[in-house]
């Protein structure tokens, strides 16, 4: 498997990656091939349409009754350009947008999951 991540203690429940790469994630043990949407407590096998086409309509849906405050996007190797529309669109909803490579974001997961913090993220598999 790709690049793998220290591993936080945490309880089994904590939806923690601890490797990505050839094509997917390492989350809590489990492997998932393909994108990704965490929740703190749950991992979801989605496909990320094109990051300039997404819009908050298509996460919606995945994120539960009350959506958390932070977004991270794991865009792939680097994000190539800023999604101006996505940013307006989940701040409407109450929602910070924080854009960054696959890499990244799985790195600032861990560490806002071991700070306890309330965030969603999806993750474009590299």
């Amino acid at each position: 498997m790709g690049i793998e991540i220290k591993n936080f203690n945490g309880d089994g429940e904590l939806q923690l990656v601890h490797g990505y790469g050839d094509g997917g994630f390492r989350v809590t043990s489990q492997r998932y091939q393909g994108d990704l949407l965490l929740l703190p407590r749950l991992t979801r096998e989605w496909r990320c349409p094109e990051p300039t086409s997404l819009r908050f309509a298509d996460l919606e849906p995945l994120l539960g009754e009350v959506p958390p405050p932070l977004f991270l996007l794991g865009a792939g190797p680097a994000p190539q350009q800023h999604l101006p529309e996505l940013a307006a669109d989940l701040k409407a909803n109450g929602i910070n947008l924080e854009l960054m490579s696959t890499a990244a974001a799985c790195r600032t997961w861990n560490v806002l999951m071991s700070e306890g913090r309330n965030a969603a993220a999806a993750l474009i598999a590299i």
